[in-house]
């Protein structure tokens, strides 16, 4: 299992294979830097890229800190109690990397930040020292991948975050539907009621 803090400040959370992203926006000759205002003004070019597998989209939620899990072997021995699961989330892998990060890197979106393969986080220093995750680089097989979020929430809160989120990967032959994420009926990935 890996484990990494990101902090979020946009009220929400991505999961995307950047080679996906590239050549979904290339196909439909999209040069805009605010990727948010592309998919939250084009409700049908949002719907393909989840059929497609371009990204998940996982909102809304606090803008605090957050614990990444990756992986579920370990995750209950952790001290963690799960609140939530839902599956069946779409991610296409092409080139054996996927980014989960804070909504707001996608605001002004800057694919030159992702090109550098020795790296695997995005950071900022705040005023008083503090490094802050906005982002990281995970390692996965190439393929199609269904993919399950739970939410959790730690059983004793000894530091500084409270609230994780687990992410699995299963690699799929082909993608037989989709979900919506932004469905508020039917998900609700926000533990701080």
């Amino acid at each position: 299992m890996e484990k990494r803090i990101l902090s979020v400040e946009s009220y929400g959370i991505y999961v995307v294979c950047i080679a996906s992203l590239k050549r979904f926006l290339e196909k439909k000759q999209i040069k805009r830097k605010n990727l948010l205002a592309v998919f939250q003004n084009n409700y049908e070019l949002y719907i393909e890229s989840l059929k497609e597998g371009v990204w998940i989209p996982i909102v809304p939620i606090n803008s605090i800190d957050y614990e990444i899990l990756i992986g579920r072997d370990e995750i209950i021995k952790d001290h963690w109690n799960e609140v939530f699961t839902y599956d069946g989330f779409n991610l296409n892998v092409e080139d054996g990397n996927i980014w989960i990060g804070s909504l707001g890197s996608l605001v002004n979106f800057k694919i030159s930040q992702f090109k550098n393969p020795t790296l695997d986080s995005l950071s900022y220093q705040t005023l008083d020292g503090q490094t802050l995750y906005k982002g990281f680089r995970i390692r996965l097989e190439k393929g199609k991948y269904r993919v399950a979020i739970s939410g959790y929430k730690k059983r004793v809160t000894t530091d500084s975050t409270i609230y994780g989120y687990g992410f699995n990967f299963e690699l799929t032959n082909e993608f037989i539907s989709y979900k919506d994420p932004r469905e508020d009926e039917q998900y609700t990935f926000n533990m701080i009621l």
